[in-house]
């Protein structure tokens, strides 16, 4: 893999990230309706929320532009500033660019169903106690309030399931993990500067689903607090969520991890922890499940996102940053 010497400059890098934000969420809006039925009144197409099919596959375009462009800025980037070397085969410029976007695949089989199974296993603890709340309601897989059909339906066949569990994962994984800290990583900055500092992005860019609440709800006072304390929710559970898989993604020099796990939380949701009062006798192990889980997801976390997990020098592309770190 290539090093990661400074060579793109503070100011430029954070620039970048603020214009891939302004890109992504600019997207959502501005990419024009698809076919609209002839029979829909304009106040009706005014009112179209963001569930509705032609907004969702509206904004599917939107993303999908986004992306290009954001991997043509990259790429020219990386060559104007000498980040990846022009005077290397257009192979290896290539590769060692996929590799800087997580994008890259080990060699070792074994390391490439670690990407998979060990990120999802670790998050799988931090909710051992919605988890365990679904099993008590019979909801979890092969148990008898689970429908294979149902889910199937909604995750591959409906467009709010697509978004929500696929499409929705995998872009914002792209731009704000890969996209972002590919050129902060040339900015000499940190691994604590790109934990931390990165995902406030990622944060802020979910704001304008506050506005969006505020405008579905009747534009009213009372809506306008109710989406006030939405947005404030949403943007802590995502920088929460922006941190750990920032780490991730330096951990392991790819975006499998991530987004599969971005889609295991958003098949979760926020923990409704206020409801335990109500399980009775399980009440207890249901607080204690909580506290446990937190606690062991914070000492495995290190441990269970080891370089040598998921990689090697030559095909881990964070490997400088991360080993022994």
């Amino acid at each position: 893999m290539l090093p990661l010497n400074p060579v793109i400059p503070s100011w430029l890098a954070g620039v970048s990230c603020v214009l891939f934000t302004v890109m992504f969420v600019g997207s959502l809006y501005v990419i024009p309706l698809g076919k609209v039925p002839a029979d829909k009144p304009e106040w009706l197409l005014k009112t179209m929320d963001r569930d509705h099919p032609l907004v969702i596959q509206q904004r599917f375009k939107g993303i999908l532009l986004t992306s290009i462009l954001a991997i043509m800025y990259l790429w020219c980037m990386f060559a104007y500033t000498g980040a990846i070397p022009t005077d290397l085969p257009l192979i290896t410029r290539l590769y060692s660019f996929l590799a800087m976007l997580g994008l890259s695949l080990p060699g070792n089989i074994l390391k490439l169903v670690n990407h998979a199974v060990i990120p999802l296993a670790l998050v799988a603890i931090l909710f051992t106690s919605p988890l365990l709340m679904t099993y008590l309601h019979n909801e979890l897989p092969f148990q008898s309030r689970f429908s294979w059909t149902q889910n199937k339906q909604f995750l591959f066949y409906e467009w709010i399931g697509i978004r929500n569990y696929i499409v929705g994962p995998v872009a914002e994984e792209f731009i704000f993990r890969a996209c972002m800290v590919s050129i902060t990583a040339f900015s000499g900055a940190s691994i604590r500067a790109m934990v931390f500092g990165l995902p406030l992005v990622f944060g802020i860019a979910h704001i304008h689903h506050g506005y969006e609440f505020f405008v579905k709800k009747g534009r009213t006072r009372q809506a306008l607090m109710n989406a006030a304390l939405v947005t404030v929710a949403q943007l802590v559970y995502t920088t929460l969520f922006g941190w750990f898989a920032t780490f991730l993604f330096l951990r392991t020099s790819s975006l499998i991890a991530p987004c599969l796990c971005h889609s295991f939380c958003n098949i979760m949701g926020l923990p409704d922890v206020g409801s335990i009062v109500h399980y009775g006798p399980w009440k207890k192990w249901l607080y204690l499940a909580l506290i446990g889980g937190m606690v062991l997801f914070g000492l495995l976390m290190r441990p269970l996102t080891q370089p040598s997990l998921y990689g090697d020098p030559y095909s881990s592309a964070y490997w400088p940053l991360t080993v022994g770190k």
